[in-house]
């Protein structure tokens, strides 16, 4: 029986070895778990996140349209560039007030006054509306590239402090809160909801528009002979 002790005690080891393989298996399962639910926003916050983020696309479409509008109604040079200035302080003012919402919510979050949810859903809206800012600034400084330098300078903006607006838009936010970003409002967050119609912006004078990426369309000019001799006679009875 003493000589059987060796081989008990062998088997006695390799069952504890055989039930600690599960449990171990089980904690790492459980810290993945725990890590995968750090990094995603609770059902109410990725709610609130949604929300945010559609509220943000929504006013920077509506505040394009206005822009746009502003822009074709302005039938003079100074009048284009008094829309620029106003916009201008517009954009910086908006840039100003969402680096402090940036840096505050950082904050929060390394003190842990706002949960991991509560930040990712905020981060993801703030997102969205630099995202606004850029394209405002964008159509800006499209608008400003059409007017003489003199009556930009006479209002204390040029072409540089424009494009260091759309600059400063773009690296609002990093990697992680773009990532955040897509996580809850999709690819394409911080896009408009839908492609501008014909004439909802001024553009520039020759009634170019601009997509939501900054490019410009050119609008294909009608053949107003083609129209003449295609349109049907009217009938003398």
């Amino acid at each position: 029986m003493r000589r059987a002790t060796p081989v008990l005690m062998t088997l006695l080891l390799a069952v504890s070895a055989l039930a600690a393989v599960p449990a171990a298996t089980m904690a790492q399962e459980a810290t993945q778990t725990e890590q995968a639910a750090t990094n995603q926003a609770a059902p109410g916050a990725q709610l609130a996140g949604v929300v945010g983020v559609g509220e943000a696309e929504l006013d920077g479409e509506v505040d394009s349209r206005a822009y746009g509008i502003r822009i074709a109604q302005a039938n003079t040079e100074d009048a284009r560039a008094d829309v620029v200035a106003d916009q201008f302080g517009d954009v910086e003012q908006r840039l100003t007030d969402l680096e402090t919402q940036r840096d505050e919510l950082g904050a929060a979050r390394d003190n842990g006054s706002v949960s991991e949810g509560e930040y990712r859903a905020k981060a993801a809206k703030l997102h969205a509306e630099s995202k606004n800012a850029r394209r405002l600034a964008n159509e800006t400084n499209e608008t400003a590239s059409e007017l003489p330098a003199e009556k930009l300078e006479a209002r204390d903006i040029n072409a540089t402090a424009i494009q260091t607006l759309s600059d400063r838009a773009g690296n609002l936010t990093g990697p992680e809160v773009a990532e955040i970003a897509r996580g809850i409002g999709g690819d394409n967050v911080g896009q408009q909801a839908r492609p501008e119609a014909a004439g909802d912006r001024g553009g520039d004078r020759g009634g170019n528009q601009t997509d939501r990426d900054g490019e410009r369309t050119e609008r294909q000019p009608v053949d107003t002979a083609t129209e003449r001799d295609s349109t049907p006679p009217v009938s003398s009875d």
